[in-house]
């Protein structure tokens, strides 16, 4: 059983505050994705898998042109916040999206949001055969997860399907929040909950495609920095701890003692860290290394060739 217990000093949910920890990183790479994939067509059905608060449908609603109308969004997380932020935000757009929490790991049987109520409903399940994409944007965080989550964006592929799928092969605030909860809870104390098992970056995830089904000679691999600005670090740092140090069974009693011996820590290991700069403002500059793996399922449900743009060249991924 997690404990309730919360240090006074915690920071309570907004969201404003996702934007003030990761600033736009997660669109950076969205957009860069996008652009590396043929145009959307009408008959499209695409799998927004995590979708988070809808990042990436959002991408890809700015970007299609009226002539795909047709085109239509499932957008599915395990949290259910995030599933209702993406669904108001669909309903205000007038977008072709549905939403529905899920388990990335197992794509059948997505449990519906009614009424604030979470039901399993039996007549949503995602047959084989079924999206035209998956997007996987930062979706996965170990091989446990991607492992089981990627048989399952194979499996609902149709032929000739492309599966687009993010990792970070660098984060600098990871290393820096473990070594506050050593510093503070000590040596053998867990990881915090989010930041337990961060084993997925670039050689993960090939392994993790090809078991999954991904033919190797049609996976492609492309590596897009982004980055976030700090205008004030200690308050960046405050604003993560409250967010990513709670433990597996919840905060101590000791976390709330050691609360500023936690955030002296995070600063002055993120000043003394690969990836962290100052810009010309003097605000801090944390770079975090993307990693995009753009998978084709083997087959094409469309005739001909299904192509990948890079810049100004063709990749032929599919025949």
């Amino acid at each position: 059983m997690s404990s309730s217990y919360q240090p006074k000093q915690v920071t309570q949910y907004e969201a404003s505050h996702l934007i003030e920890l990761m600033g736009n990183v997660s669109e950076t790479i969205i957009d860069y994705s996008l652009d590396l994939l043929h145009p959307f067509e009408s008959t499209d059905l695409i799998h927004d898998n995590a979708c988070g608060a809808g990042v990436v449908s959002q991408a890809i609603m700015a970007k299609i042109p009226t002539s795909t109308e047709g085109l239509r969004i499932q957008a599915t997380d395990i949290n259910p916040q995030f599933v209702m932020a993406c669904e108001q935000m669909a309903k205000l757009n007038k977008w072709p999206l549905e939403a529905h929490v899920m388990d990335a790991r197992v794509s059948f049987n997505p449990i519906m949001l009614k009424n604030a109520v979470l039901i399993m409903d039996q007549d949503l399940d995602f047959s084989n055969n079924h999206f035209s994409h998956s997007f996987n944007n930062f979706a996965f965080h170990s091989m446990d997860v991607a492992r089981h989550g990627l048989k399952e964006v194979h499996r609902t592929l149709k032929p000739g399907g492309m599966a687009m799928v993010s990792t970070w092969n660098e984060m600098p605030h990871t290393d820096a929040l473990k070594h506050a909860n050593r510093r503070t809870r000590g040596e053998n104390a867990p990881l915090p909950m989010l930041l337990q098992d961060m084993s997925f970056e670039e050689e993960h995830m090939r392994k993790a495609l090809q078991d999954a089904g991904f033919d190797p000679e049609k996976t492609k691999i492309y590596h897009k920095d982004a980055s976030v600005t700090i205008p004030d670090l200690r308050r960046w740092a405050q604003l993560a701890w409250s967010y990513l140090g709670v433990l597996p069974s919840g905060w101590l009693h000791e976390d709330e003692e050691k609360w500023e011996e936690a955030l002296d820590d995070i600063v002055e290991q993120l000043v003394n860290s690969d990836g962290i700069s100052k810009n010309d403002r003097g605000e801090t500059v944390m770079r975090f290394a993307g990693c995009v793996a753009i998978a084709a399922k083997e087959g094409c449900n469309r005739g001909g060739f299904r192509l990948m743009r890079l810049s100004t060249k063709c990749l032929v991924l599919n025949q």
